[in-house]
This record gives structure tokens, sequence and C-alpha cells, in this order.
């Protein structure tokens, strides 16, 4: 039931103890992460991945997180990438740790931007909204206003959809109200009570980031301030976040070792 993710694969330092896997957000592409490429290529090496009915991947039958995750995990495996960590935007951070929870013995850890999960319960009247507006009107129309409303990406122009309408639609609904949703902080709270791998998150704003110390208790979390593109607002912050957390990680290791 896998769908066989189009990627790319590029060159980071010879004998790096994991691969960067990259998980873009809702509607978008694996082009998302071309202001942070170079940074994170100094660390280790990367691949960069289309979900289905993303870019250039094709859709599969369904939009479920956990089908969704196992072609990420597919992938991994086709790749024999090894130890990975997992930086993911927005809804792809909700991919990438329902993978990781799955399979901590491969994922070394994860770094979520501006992740979708851990949403105030207050939120689900807006995102019921807009998941109406899915079924009803056209799914590239909506996503294009939502991406409007969360501010301009300073290297992003032209068309930002890049996915099917059955993908656009169905993902929203199944990530935000799906047996296996982690979208909102009731679900967020059991999902991340027990959490098996390292996690940095880094929020737009403070109060995102206090709600998320609600039931992020073990991660890591760091601010840049600004819209919904931080990897594209502050790339060199976002890597030099993502080195230091890797820094203190691998000294955990060691000294566990």
């Amino acid at each position: 039931m896998t769908v066989d993710l189009a990627c790319e694969r590029l060159p980071g330092p010879v004998g790096a103890p994991f691969t960067f896997v990259l998980v873009h957000g809702w509607a978008r592409s694996r082009s998302d992460w071309r202001p942070v490429l170079p940074g994170l290529q100094r660390i280790a090496p990367v691949v960069l991945v289309d979900l289905r009915g993303h870019g250039e991947s094709e859709p599969g039958p369904d939009m479920r997180l956990s089908r969704v995750a196992a072609d990420v995990r597919a992938l991994v495996n086709r790749l024999g990438l090894g130890r990975v960590v997992l930086v993911a935007h927005s809804a792809g951070s909700e991919v990438a740790a329902f993978l990781a929870r799955q399979e901590p013995e491969s994922v070394a850890g994860l770094v979520a931007i501006d992740p979708a999960f851990g949403l105030p319960d207050e939120d689900r009247a807006r995102i019921e909204a807009i998941a109406e507006r899915l079924r009803r009107e056209d799914p590239v129309a909506v996503a294009r206003e939502h991406f409007a409303s969360h501010g301009p990406s300073p290297v992003l122009s032209g068309d930002l959809v890049s996915a099917t309408p059955a993908a656009i639609r169905e993902l929203f609904i199944d990530f935000a109200f799906g047996t296996e949703a982690l979208h909102f902080l009731s679900q967020a709270k059991e999902f991340f009570a027990v959490f098996p791998v390292p996690l940095l998150a880094i929020y737009r704003n403070d109060e995102r980031a206090r709600l998320a110390r609600e039931f992020l208790a073990d991660a890591t979390i760091k601010v840049l301030p600004g819209g919904h593109w931080t990897h594209h607002e502050h790339p060199g912050d976002v890597v030099a976040a993502i080195a230091e957390f890797l820094s203190c990680w691998e000294k955990k290791e060691a000294h566990h070792d």
C-alpha cells in the first residue's frame, strides 16, 4: 500500500552518523527546503521527499497519517539510509513524529519547524470550517487562500500549491480528524506522553511555544519570530539551532556509552 516517493539525494560529509530526511508540509513539495540545504549539507547527507500526491510523487489510495508515514519509512529502507534525522515543516511534522514513534531504532532525532501538531482544542471549529470548504470548494483555491493568510515566504513566488486536489483535501481532513490524529492539544498530550527520540521544536511565536511546553516536556523548544515559513525567513538560525541540538544529542550519546 506504499507509494514510491519522488526524492532527491544530496551529498554531505563522508562518515556522517546519520542522513537528514526532509519532509515538507501540506500542499507543498520538497522545493520548500532550498534555503537550508547548504547549511544542512555541511552537517550530513540530505534526502528530500515529496509526500504522496504532492510534488512529483504519485497519489495513493488515501492520505491517512500512518500510510503517509509508511511511504517515508519505505523510502528510507529502499535507499538503505540507516539512522536518519527527520526535519519536517508544518503538517510534515505530524508525519515525522508518527514515524519516529514507530521506528525509534532508525530515527536518531526529530526537528519540527512550526509544527501542526498540538493546536489548541479551541481551534477545532476553525479547522472544521476549513475542512468543510475543502469538501465543497476547489481545494487548490482554498489552499492558496490559506497560505496567503499565513504571511508571505521571502523565497517562494508564483503558485504555492504543489499537490493534487484530492491530496490537499484528504491530508488536511485525515490529519486533523482521523483516528491517528495528533493535531489538537488533547491528542498531542497523549501521543507525546512517551516519545522515544530527541526532539527539537522551532516555533514562530512565544504563544505557540508556551502551548508546546504543555505536551513536549522533554523537547528542546526554540522561538524564531515571524510567519509560517520559518526555514525561509531564518535559514541560518534554523541550521544553527539544528547543529546545536545535534551536538547536545551527540554529547549525551557519548556520555551514555
